[in-house]
């Protein structure tokens, strides 16, 4: 295997607008969400890439209950925070019932926390991944695999809905592998063996969810994926701009209550949107000089 790939700038600027792409899909709460789907999808074609990248730096090492702890801290914060603001605003009984829905215990207290307790797990997958698909035939099996598994989990999200974390997770988890595989097909020279890949999918969940407008965004996501990767760009200011997307990502939709209490439940989306990230990104900025928040955001 080559070399792994240095990090790129381009990849900072990448997540940050995959953030703002969430922060909109949330605020527009569209039936037919595609550009929330897209931006998650290249949130988690990143994440996966980039912890493949760092098993390879390692050496084949990598140290899951360490990385897990690390997302454990946050969760457990953040999910005590937004029970406190759930118990502040919500007028629901049903507010003080601490467990209704055991799934929940794979959320926290607020829906978008899902992400956090879905990629501790999912990095179960980086090391035998990453120790299995050690040649191109093997790259291509593992391709052909994610492919063929990830039909029937579009099609089971799409017929049966099930209850929240199930339904991220069977769309997650794929774009997610697919990500792992991307952060091998790189060094190996097979970056279009992916693409190819996210394309089968693509037309795969096309055609088993009806042609849902999401279907496209697992081909969507990669191909982002490689656009960014080959953009070469150097800025201070990049790394600042990926650094602070995860902590936007936890903290918007506390200001999107902000917003709204602010605004008025009529005010406009773009203006909603721009608000709710505006304020997350200065707050994040604020907060990441504390030396305890840098763990928490």
């Amino acid at each position: 295997m080559n070399k792994v790939s240095t990090h790129r700038q381009s990849v900072d600027l990448a997540r940050f607008l995959a953030c703002f792409g969430i922060v909109a899909a949330h605020v527009y709460a569209l039936v037919d969400d595609w550009a929330g789907h897209l931006s998650l999808g290249l949130f988690l074609v990143l994440t996966g890439f980039l912890a493949m990248q760092s098993f390879q730096r390692a050496g084949g090492n990598y140290n899951f209950v360490t990385r897990a702890q690390r997302l454990l801290l946050p969760w457990l914060f953040w999910s005590a925070f937004f029970r406190l603001i759930d118990l502040k605003v919500s007028d629901s009984p049903e507010k003080w019932q601490i467990l209704h829905d055991p799934w929940t215990l794979f959320v926290g207290s607020a829906i978008h926390l899902w992400f956090l307790p879905f990629v501790a797990l999912a990095m179960l997958l980086v090391k035998p991944v990453g120790r299995f698909v050690t040649t191109p035939a093997r790259l291509a099996a593992a391709l052909a695999v994610v492919v063929v598994v990830s039909v029937p989990m579009f099609w089971a999200m799409h017929v049966y809905k099930p209850p929240a974390p199930l339904t991220q997770w069977l769309y997650s988890l794929p774009v997610y592998t697919l990500g792992l595989l991307v952060g091998i097909a790189h060094p190996m020279g097979r970056s279009i063996w992916p693409i190819i890949a996210g394309a089968a999918m693509a037309l795969g969940a096309y055609m088993v969810t009806e042609a849902e407008p999401w279907a496209w965004t697992l081909f969507g996501a990669v191909l982002l994926f490689e656009a960014f990767w080959r953009v070469q760009m150097q800025h201070k200011a990049l790394p600042l701009l990926g650094q602070a997307a995860f902590g936007i990502y936890l903290l918007h939709p506390f200001f999107m209550l902000v917003t709204y209490k602010l605004a008025g439940p009529g005010v406009d989306k773009m203006i909603a949107t721009l608000a709710t990230f505006g304020m997350s990104w200065a707050t994040v900025v604020l907060l990441r000089r504390i030396p305890i928040f840098l763990r928490l955001t």
